[in-house]
């Protein structure tokens, strides 16, 4: 007598649960597999999504390969036939981003250089998958910023800079309380003046320099995210600026080896520069998990008495 166990688990960037796997020596060796994400982010053409199942104590993986191109408008469905018993001693649940030429010769484990952008553990035939080695949740997060240009000599402009720290009580320290992300993410920075969106630098940790200096001074910049905008105006500004009414962001960004990018991903915080500012206050912004991706995943199993 054939059985139906439907496994339904709710996925979105921030949390994957009931992600099963089944101990069954009768199990039938086929399974349905389904997934219908949204609010993903682009990823270049010659990318695809892969998601592997991994036992921690043999260092073995099975890949399966989600999606071999773009999702449409941040879309992604997926359904088919996979052997089932690649879950029955899972540990860990991954999706990476893979180049799609290397698709047909992927490795039993996952490669050292894959860009891992969610992750989880099993416990009790379920896992929340996050960006990070913690769970990642905006509501245990928070974001402040400061306008200031360390990187100008004379101080002349000091409205022209901004700079992810806190200044309570003159000591600076990191701005954002933010979980270190998988290598296949990025935070970013951004400022929007005038309709023109500008890129503070990507960065992995909220507690070290970002990867971009583009637009600062003479001196040195301080060890946080941040950028003073002094030199190499993009088109549509004139440097120095003066931020006050300016909006700021914090987003997430695929990994794409890019210093910083052109257009926002995932917002996760918001704020806007008070009209006038001050320079040295320190300035919160707002979550905006609203803006955050959602999805469900479907497993269908076959059992035989």
């Amino acid at each position: 007598m054939n059985k139906k166990l439907l496994m339904l688990f709710g996925i979105s960037l921030l949390f994957l649960t009931a992600c099963d796997y089944f101990e069954n020596s009768d199990t039938l060796d086929s399974a349905t597999i389904e997934f219908n994400l949204s609010g993903l982010p682009a990823i270049p053409d010659t990318m695809a999504f892969v998601a592997w199942f991994e036992n921690e104590d043999t260092s073995q993986s099975q890949p399966v390969i989600l999606f071999s191109g773009d999702a449409v408008n941040g879309n992604l469905s997926y359904k088919s036939e996979k052997p089932v018993r690649m879950l029955q001693t899972a540990q860990l649940f991954w999706i990476t981003v893979e180049r799609k030429t290397l698709l047909d010769t992927l490795p039993p484990t996952i490669p050292a250089n894959s860009r891992k952008i969610l992750g989880g553990r099993f416990a009790n035939a379920s896992c929340n998958v996050g960006f990070g080695e913690n769970v990642f949740s905006v509501d245990n997060s928070s974001a402040v910023f400061n306008l200031l240009t360390p990187t100008d000599s004379s101080n002349a402009t000091p409205l022209s800079g901004i700079w992810f720290v806190d200044s309570v009580n003159q000591t600076i320290t990191a701005g954002l309380d933010l979980p270190e992300l998988y290598g296949g993410w990025r935070y970013e920075g951004w400022v929007e003046v005038n309709g023109v969106l500008v890129s503070t630098g990507r960065f992995s940790s909220p507690r070290g320099i970002d990867q971009l200096d583009e637009y600062g001074s003479t001196l040195d910049p301080l060890p946080f995210p941040g950028e003073d905008f002094l030199i190499n105006a993009p088109a549509g500004l004139t440097f120095p600026l003066n931020l006050s009414g300016a909006k700021v962001y914090i987003t997430m960004e695929i990994n794409d080896n890019r210093n910083a990018g052109t257009s926002a991903g995932i917002i996760i915080f918001e704020g806007t520069v008070p009209n006038p500012a001050q320079s040295g206050v320190s300035y919160s912004m707002a979550n905006a998990n609203a803006t955050l991706p959602t999805g469900d995943a479907i497993i269908k199993v076959d059992l035989v008495e």
